[in-house]
């Protein structure tokens, strides 16, 4: 019998955790699970948001983070809702939102090191 995987973790390497920690504080509207020199983790549920500093063999100094999360919310309305939060917090919004194809709604933001946050209900 093979394994199940389940995914546990989701890490991003930051080059100023302390200004990434208070972004997605804000964001997750939680504190963190475990903050200590360089990793901060919050609990989501079924995985954990790690923010790792960079500069250590696993994620160099140099390079970008490149990575995009998907928030799910339940309905069109939570997502104009997001959207006015985060203008009024002064989010980075890259796309406002706006109809799917294939139905549903989503909006793209970036954190202050520009990795891509897309909030997304369902049709």
């Amino acid at each position: 019998m093979t394994p199940t995987l389940s995914l546990d973790a989701v890490v991003i390497p930051c080059r100023d955790v302390i200004r990434q920690r208070a972004f997605y504080e804000r964001i997750l509207e939680r504190p963190p699970i475990e903050a200590r020199a360089g990793l901060v983790r919050f609990d989501l549920g079924a995985l954990s948001l790690v923010l790792r500093a960079r500069g250590d063999a696993l994620f160099p100094r140099e390079g970008t983070p490149g990575v995009m999360l998907t928030f799910r919310l339940p309905s069109r309305d939570e997502v104009e809702r997001w959207h006015r939060r985060l203008l009024m917090a002064h989010v980075a919004v890259l796309d406002a939102p706006a109809a799917r194809p294939g139905g549903g709604t989503e909006m793209q933001v970036a954190d202050p090191e520009g990795n891509v946050l897309v909030l997304a209900a369902a049709g």
